[in-house]
Formats: C-alpha cells, sequence, structure tokens
C-alpha cells in the first residue's frame, strides 16, 4: 500500500512533486494518523481514531487508555497485534506521548516512537 507523505497534517511536495510512502513507513504513518484523532472527529468515519478519555485529563487511566490504544490501532488490518505501548509525560507543556510496537498481519514488527497526544483535535 502507498500513501501520499504527511508532516505536521500536510502532504509532502518536493521538486513540485507528491511524495509518496509504503510499506512499513506508510504503515506507521497510518497509525500515527490514527493515534492522533478523536474518535468521532471524522464525520465519514465516526469510529475512525482514539478515545482520548483515558489518555489525558485528570481522569486519565493509564490502564484503560491502553484498551482504547489496542482498539484505535486494531481498526487497521494490517496489525495482528499490539505488542508493546509506552508513555511519556512531559508536564511543563502538558502533553503526552505514545510510543508503540505492533506485529503486523505477515508476523514482523514495527515500531511507531514519540507520537504526541495532546487532544486538541
Amino acid at each position: 500500500m502507498f500513501s501520499p507523505k504527511i508532516l505536521d497534517g500536510d502532504i509532502v511536495i518536493e521538486n513540485g512533486d507528491v511524495v509518496m510512502v509504503e510499506d512499513d513507513e506508510e504503515l506507521a504513518q497510518s497509525l500515527r494518523i490514527v493515534l492522533g484523532t478523536r474518535k468521532g472527529e471524522f464525520a465519514l468515519e465516526p469510529d475512525h481514531g482514539l478515545t482520548f478519555d483515558n489518555i489525558l485529563g485528570k481522569q486519565a487511566n493509564e490502564f484503560e487508555a491502553r484498551d482504547d490504544i489496542i482498539e484505535a490501532l486494531s481498526q487497521d488490518d494490517r496489525v495482528s497485534a499490539v505488542t508493546g505501548i509506552t508513555f511519556a509525560d512531559d508536564r511543563t507543556k502538558r502533553r503526552r506521548s505514545i510510543s508503540i510496537s505492533v506485529q503486523k498481519e505477515d508476523g514482523t514488527e514495527i515500531d511507531v516512537e514519540g507520537v504526541d497526544v495532546d487532544g486538541a483535535g
């Protein structure tokens, strides 16, 4: 599968051409987008994205957040299992980032590091 490369929410263009990503880079980009999208935010696909309630705020619950993340990543058929989830908090900026490891349907694994989650969707 291949898709346009997205950087900071914008399609990347170099020398007048849209930059494309494929294979693991495309899957990692797709998973970053899922984790950065608040569930229900995209009207055409309301189940796409991640529920932020357990990830951010005073009621954040890391155990339930893990379940929410697994549910969100499972929206992509290429993911057969989530094998690791790590949270990193920056309390001064009031931000949380998530790093994940997933097993693909072919049995290989990829890591996606430092997905910023701020709920500002």
